[in-house]
């Protein structure tokens, strides 16, 4: 009984512990997951577009440079080409970066330098249209142009270095998600063997509490509650059966006297010992319990009452043959037994625990440690018969 709050107490740690590992090894997973993500991004494509995007810069740039010396409107066209292919590539970079929502975050500071590349370009294209009514735009348009391929050069090397430092987190990110991993598997093995644990614990405290309302705590029997269940099945049997069912109620003589002279600790030992004894000599079939303070029961299926009065006398014997090291020999505890038997299970369990009440009162009225029987109502023949038998077994 004092260990029972340590056991419930280590049980409510155990669960504790798992749900602790549970959540632990959920924001482990998400961290493994997002690490996942970040680790598998392919830049590859990427940083082919930044490269040829960075390329074709100084290409469009010297061509940009030669158009100055070109005559008439040509120098537009060169300009019309550099606007068409810069914007090719400034869209090529934005929507491949689109496709990695973890670069977005990383590369949010360059996005106002999107934004003016392509205002000015954008504005680069609708003045070209404006000077070829007036040839005088064509020289400012051309230094704005390779203005705007040197603010390209600048950019696309943020963009690469940038990558470059995301390629080396990665690295980082791998490593991590290692060791990310191998703890991961850790908490949810210990989780898993923790929640078993707890399974198993609250398994054994289910068992353990059934078992306690079913059996007696001092002598390990069975008690009156499940004595009750088993009689309501054993009647509703012999009753299907047509077959007799005999009760057995046993009491310990002068019980009282053994307590008041060696105290209830060995009053509780022979309790123990006298069970064990009645444990051994019923049979698998019986149903042995303690309904009282030294009063016992034994429920015997498919036994008529001559067999019942047997059994009983045999106990009795055993009980008084059985010699206690804790008492002294005239101390030895005897045993009076009342017997009643049922037949087709036409009695309830109260009726028959009645029967056998008196009969055992009897039993004590008579002298103690001997067996009476108490039958109900029979025919005269039966009844002549069971009497002549109890009166030739007792004498």
């Amino acid at each position: 009984m004092i260990h029972r709050p340590l056991r419930q107490s280590r049980g409510r740690l155990a669960t504790i512990f798992a749900i602790i590992l549970c959540l632990m090894s959920a924001v482990m997973g998400s961290y493994v997951y997002s690490a996942c993500q970040k680790a598998s991004a392919d830049y590859t494509k990427l940083v082919s577009d930044i490269i040829l995007a960075q390329q074709a810069t100084p290409q469009l740039r010297t061509a940009l440079e030669e158009a100055s010396h070109q005559p008439s409107n040509e120098p537009i066209e060169y300009i019309d080409y550099f606007v068409s292919v810069s914007k090719q590539h400034l869209n090529n970079i934005q929507t491949t970066i689109e496709r990695h929502r973890y670069l977005t975050s990383d590369v949010q500071y360059l996005t106002h330098h999107f934004i003016e590349l392509d205002s000015r370009l954008s504005i680069l294209n609708q003045q070209a249209l404006e000077a070829q009514q007036r040839p005088e735009l064509i020289e400012p348009l051309l230094r704005d142009a390779i203005e705007i391929s040197g603010s390209q050069a600048w950019f696309y090397n943020q963009l690469l270095e940038e990558i470059h430092a995301i390629s080396l987190q990665q690295r980082l990110v791998m490593q991590r998600l290692s060791i990310a991993v191998s703890v991961l598997l850790v908490l949810m093995v210990s989780a898993a063997i923790t929640l078993c644990l707890a399974v198993i614990h609250l398994h054994r405290q289910r068992n353990l509490m059934y078992q306690l309302m079913l059996t007696d705590e001092l002598t390990g029997l069975y008690n009156r509650r499940h004595l009750v269940e088993v009689a309501f099945a054993a009647l509703t049997q012999a009753q299907r059966d047509k077959a007799p069912l005999s009760l057995l109620l046993l009491d310990l003589d002068h019980f009282k006297q053994i307590n008041d002279k060696y105290g209830h600790p060995s009053g509780d030992e022979v309790l123990r010992q006298v069970s064990i004894k009645l444990r051994q000599l019923s049979r698998p079939s019986d149903t042995l319990a303690r309904i009282g303070g030294e009063e016992f029961c034994l429920l015997m299926p498919s036994t008529s009452t001559h067999d019942a009065l047997q059994v009983a006398d045999r106990l009795r014997r055993e009980i008084e043959a059985n010699k206690l090291s804790d008492l002294d020999q005239h101390d030895n505890p005897t045993i009076s037994i009342g017997v009643t038997t049922g037949n087709g299970g036409t009695l309830t369990f109260e009726q028959l625990y009645s029967f056998a009440d008196k009969a055992l009162y009897q039993a004590k009225a008579l002298g103690r440690n001997r067996v009476e029987s108490l039958l109900p109502p029979l025919t005269a023949s039966s009844e002549n018969t069971d009497k002549a038998y109890m009166q030739s077994l007792i004498s």
